[in-house]
Formats: structure tokens, sequence, C-alpha cells
């Protein structure tokens, strides 16, 4: 069965997931790793802290990168609206 690793990765450091998941295929570990995001988010939610420009980087046990995830991919569309309206100075407090 082949191994997938969920690194996180904030664009300067790379954290380096040290436990394999027993997961089949890509195809499960994407799912794996917007669940995991979501936790990420709910927890810094919380703590006020901004991981949006954080990303899931899946490799194999080769250590070959397989895909890579936002961890804006995993909040719901419309929240993401919101904030970028925000962001652009066009929301209201």
């Amino acid at each position: 069965m082949p191994h997938f690793y969920l690194h996180i990765d904030d664009g300067m450091h790379r954290v380096f997931d040290e436990e394999e998941s027993g997961l089949p295929d890509l195809y499960s570990a994407r799912p794996e790793a917007l669940d995991a995001a979501r936790h990420l988010w709910a927890a810094d939610i919380l703590t006020q802290r901004n991981i949006g420009t954080f990303q899931f980087v899946i490799v194999n046990d080769a250590g070959k990168v397989i895909d890579t995830l936002s961890l804006d991919e995993a909040l719901p569309t419309s929240l993401l609206d919101r904030l970028r309206i925000h962001e652009d100075g066009h929301g209201t407090d």
C-alpha cells in the first residue's frame, strides 16, 4: 500500500509530517488534507492567527510531491468571498 505524507508549508518553512497515512491513493489523501485544514482553521480562528497562505504538500513515500492543497480550499466559497471583500476594503465592519 502506498504511503502519503501531509507536510505543511507556509511559503518559507515546511513542517514535515512524520507519520505516513496508510491511504491507498491520492484520491483518499486529498479529503484527509481538507479535513486537517478545517481543523487547523478552527484552531487558528480561536487564536486569531491567519493561515491563509499555508498549504499542504502531499508527498509519496519516495518523497515526490504528488499534489498541493491550499488551506483556503477547505473554507466555504461564501466565506472566502466575504474575506476577499473585507481585505479589498469594500466591505462593512
